[in-house]
């Protein structure tokens, strides 16, 4: 049951002493079904990862009778395309796969074209993914120099807010804790005050150690895909 996997997760996080860090469910391949019972819960942010997949599901999710200041938060959690910059400026709150400064540049210009054309839009936030393990295999990521060659990019339309990193695809704690402390030195050393986004079911206790503000969990909440 997804609500008391969820619940068991957050008495978790307090006893870990992270009561107030974000926790992102990933719902990515779940039914709507699965996201209105944690909305009817009390739950806000839901992490998906696939443009098609959330253009579908989130008309299906029953927002009856939710009331005002409970709707859900949607967090874009792949990679950033820029050809469906268009797209996730409609559909989602936060991107944290940004990854390229043309991906970036796309979003925002789909985020200024919306809130030209739309009242009811409120902008959008996007964190930086960024590359600290160097893995050919893993899409999207930064390259530290890259991000600190140059300021990221914020406006009314589009706001920077953070960091986002992923640890190695083995797993490996050792490693994975050095990925995590890395992008919080670069956010402490260039960014100041800005959230950290890292870690995920296998490996959120050690992003929290690390000093993560955001975890994306899916399958400790949601089970098996």
């Amino acid at each position: 049951m997804s609500v008391e996997q969820l619940e068991a997760l957050k008495n978790r996080l307090a006893v870990l002493g992270h009561r107030d860090t974000r926790l992102i469910a990933v719902s990515k391949t779940h039914p709507a079904s699965k996201i209105t019972e944690l909305i009817r819960a009390g739950h806000r942010d839901f992490g998906e990862n696939r443009v098609n997949e959330a253009r579908d599901k989130f008309p299906q999710i029953d927002l009856t009778g939710i009331p005002p200041g409970s709707s859900p938060i949607y967090h874009h959690i792949g990679p950033l395309q820029s050809g469906a910059a268009r797209q996730v400026a409609g559909l989602f709150g936060y991107a944290h796969g940004a990854s390229s400064r043309s991906a970036i540049e796309a979003l925002a210009r789909a985020c200024r074209a919306r809130l030209e054309k739309d009242s009811q839009f409120a902008g959008m936030r996007y964190l930086i993914q960024v590359d600290l393990t160097g893995e050919e295999s893993k899409l999207g990521g930064m390259a530290r120099e890259v991000l600190l060659a140059e300021p990221p990019h914020s406006s009314e339309a589009l706001k920077f807010v953070g960091l986002m990193t992923m640890g190695p695809s083995d797993g490996d704690p050792g490693r994975t804790r050095l990925a995590f402390q890395e992008l919080r030195r670069i956010r402490d050393t260039s960014f100041p005050g800005a959230e950290l986004s890292m870690g995920m079911s296998g490996d959120f206790e050690i992003a929290l150690e690390e000093g993560s503000t955001m975890i994306r969990v899916g399958s400790l909440i949601f089970g098996s895909r």
